[in-house]
């Protein structure tokens, strides 16, 4: 075989495989997309494997991730990749809002901000820093936890266990129970880096409670408690809806 039959041989079967891999990718991802959907109802350490195992055997989307905490808005972001010629965004959010946890609670996709949230009572605002000291009626607390670093670690986990379903993930009030509440849950991030007269309020509401909220000094410990404090004094308010 001479030069020039080498080269035309070659090409013939470069183009060859070029028109092979191009028809391959036209047939298989042409109409690949990916869409982000914030979702509600996720409230168990099992609902995040419930919900992506059960929407990948129903449509055979892939699951590119899900956020649960660090969003931009503060609900946790589900990201699927599927293909649109099949499959309608549509879909995906109607399918996800027919899936259930093991608890039986149903999942939604989040279309933007819920109600409200119930304004500020009037010792709330005068504990806040920025607004003035702790109110009266409540006793004047120092708190004993040195290294808050630690503390609020282990009032993360706290948190997550028991204050997500009520308050949210990022705090932001819209936890997947709250709609059902007389008022609203408290925006937590409304104490981030406020000052230490404010840590004495926190510690008697979480001990006593009010109204839809329960009195967790008869649940957590004192120490507990104050991680709790620590932590929730670290949240940042979300942005966007």
């Amino acid at each position: 075989m001479n030069r020039d039959e080498f080269v035309k041989e070659f090409s013939c079967y470069f183009l060859t495989f070029f028109f092979f891999v191009f028809t391959f990718y036209q047939t298989s991802f042409a109409g690949t997309v990916e869409e982000e959907f914030k979702i509600e109802g996720l409230i168990s350490p099992a609902s995040p494997k419930v919900l992506q195992s059960v929407l990948v055997k129903k449509l055979n989307v892939k699951i590119i991730d899900l956020n649960l905490k660090k969003t931009k808005t503060g609900w946790p972001v589900l990201r699927v990749q599927f293909n649109s010629e099949t499959i309608s965004k549509e879909k995906i959010e109607k399918i996800i809002g027919e899936i259930e946890d093991p608890a039986g609670h149903k999942y939604k996709v989040h279309k933007g901000p819920l109600l409200a949230n119930a304004p500020l009572l009037e010792e709330e605002k005068q504990a806040i820093a920025i607004l003035g000291d702790t109110a009266e009626d409540i006793p004047q607390m120092k708190n004993p936890i040195t290294d808050k670093t630690s503390s609020a670690s282990r009032g993360e986990k706290l948190y997550l266990n028991n204050c997500v379903k009520c308050h949210g993930f990022n705090g932001n009030g819209y936890g997947t129970v709250a709609h059902s509440f007389t008022t609203w849950p408290r925006q937590l991030w409304a104490w981030n880096n406020t000052g230490a007269e404010t840590d004495g309020y926190l510690f008697w509401f979480i001990t006593n409670g009010r109204s839809d909220m329960p009195p967790w000094g008869l649940i957590l410990s004192e120490n507990e408690r104050w991680d709790l404090v620590n932590y929730i004094k670290t949240i940042k308010k979300p942005g966007g809806e």
